[in-house]
């Protein structure tokens, strides 16, 4: 169930963005031994000028600026070592990927609490 959604800026015309998202669910799964038909990834672009940091906007992704934001949404059943792990998958996945420093990355992580998730047509608990 981990859900990865990423948004940043558009990236280099070089990054293949298809092999870029479904490289990202391969890492993740291999980095916690969660099974790729598990996890969900998407890779969300804003427009040029829609994103600003210090009130400074840009047209492309920075290396230093305008963080990768990244929200990482996992059940709430792992422990505080499997989240951190997680988190860490993300983040040296999405460098890679992205070709962007670990230090311009920036993850959100939330909790799915059983009972309050709907999925395949009913709520889900575990």
């Amino acid at each position: 169930m981990p859900l990865i959604h990423v948004r940043s800026l558009p990236l280099d015309p070089s990054i293949a963005m298809p092999s870029a998202v479904k490289g990202l669910t391969k890492d993740f799964s291999k980095a916690t031994g969660i099974g790729i038909e598990h996890i969900t990834a998407t890779w969300e672009f804003f427009p040029p000028g829609h994103y600003a940091v210090a009130g400074r906007t840009a047209r492309r992704q920075p290396r230093t600026s305008h963080p990768v934001l990244v929200d990482l949404l996992t059940p709430d059943f792992n422990d505080a070592a499997e989240i951190r792990k997680m988190l860490k998958a993300v983040a040296s996945s999405i460098a890679k990927r992205a070709k962007m420093p670990k230090g311009n990355i920036f993850i959100n992580h939330r909790q799915a609490h059983s009972g309050r998730v709907f999925d395949a047509g009913k709520i889900v608990e575990w």
